[in-house]
């Protein structure tokens, strides 16, 4: 019987590859790969030979259906994997996974290594609740609109990933909005070089500036809305005694009615002189007519 595997791979550190995950790539009889070549690295190190297809961000709307097809004319196990990581999260593979599912192939995840959940795991932040944001906008207003809406959502804690040539752009933008709100900046995850930067932006920027190599390796960034108030709702316009009477008498409601209505709503010597001014307008109008 067909069956799509999900297999997260490392995102770094060769050691981090579980044993179902290794298991899962020996029972594939076809791996789709983000890129091969890297795939074939990982399967060399394992000791493993499988058929590998090319399966990344520019051809998966056109290789879903095809693959699916052939899982199911095949009976066919494809595992699914992306560079680093667990695939379809800001990598290719959503597209496959929905296909299985619309054509009633199980679907299998075999976890392992998340760039984004291993970064919040080190940040030290109460992420009892968190927003995964991918890759953000590169345009200064975009992303800063974006940063201003993860924010608005009310959840603590957002994480987002970023190229090393525009993590302190990022940083920098962050810090001019809540320059007291702590970001932790982690580059290389789990391999030799990892480096991991906790403070406020200001004092984030200025160790990236400080440091010849911080446009080498992949960021994944983590910031920390918690200390902030939260945001409060602006209050809805309150109608005054006078125009509750008038949309009740557009209501089809008699004088005496609307003003009661209004009297619902508004205090007794506001009404009385709503209805003052009310009268006075309806006598106005019939004068008028």
């Amino acid at each position: 019987m067909a069956e799509l595997l999900v297999v997260a791979t490392p995102i770094g550190n060769l050691a981090d590859f579980s044993p179902r995950a290794r298991e899962a790539l020996e029972r594939a009889d076809l791996i789709c790969a983000e890129d091969t070549r890297v795939t074939l690295k990982l399967l060399n190190h394992f000791s493993l030979k499988k058929p590998l297809l090319s399966y990344h961000r520019h051809n998966e709307e056109a290789r879903a259906e095809p693959v699916i097809a052939r899982m199911l004319e095949e009976d066919l196990t494809v595992a699914l994997v992306s560079d680093a990581g667990t695939p379809a999260i800001s990598d290719p593979g959503q597209q496959l996974v929905d296909a299985a599912w619309r054509a009633g192939i199980p679907v299998t995840p075999v976890c392992g290594p998340c760039a984004a959940v291993t970064a919040i795991s080190a940040s030290g932040f109460n992420a009892r609740e968190y927003v995964f944001a991918g890759f953000l906008p590169r345009e200064k207003k975009p992303l800063r609109e974006k940063l201003q809406a993860l924010r608005k959502t009310g959840v603590p804690v957002a994480v987002a990933y970023e190229s090393p040539h525009r993590v302190r752009d990022l940083v920098a933008e962050f810090g001019a909005l809540y320059p007291t709100c702590p970001v932790l900046a982690a580059c290389d995850l789990t391999k030799k070089f990892e480096l991991l930067l906790r403070g406020l932006p200001a004092e984030i920027v200025a160790a990236l500036d400080a440091n010849p190599k911080a446009d080498k390796g992949e960021y994944t960034v983590v910031f920390d809305f918690s200390s902030l108030p939260a945001e409060e709702e602006p209050l809805a316009p309150q109608r005054s005694a006078a125009e509750w009477m008038l949309a009740a008498l557009l209501d089809g409601a008699s004088f005496d009615e609307a003003a009661a209505r209004a009297q619902e709503h508004c205090p007794r010597n506001e009404v009385y002189r709503a209805k003052l001014r009310v009268r006075e307008m309806l006598e106005k109008l019939g004068a008028e007519d």
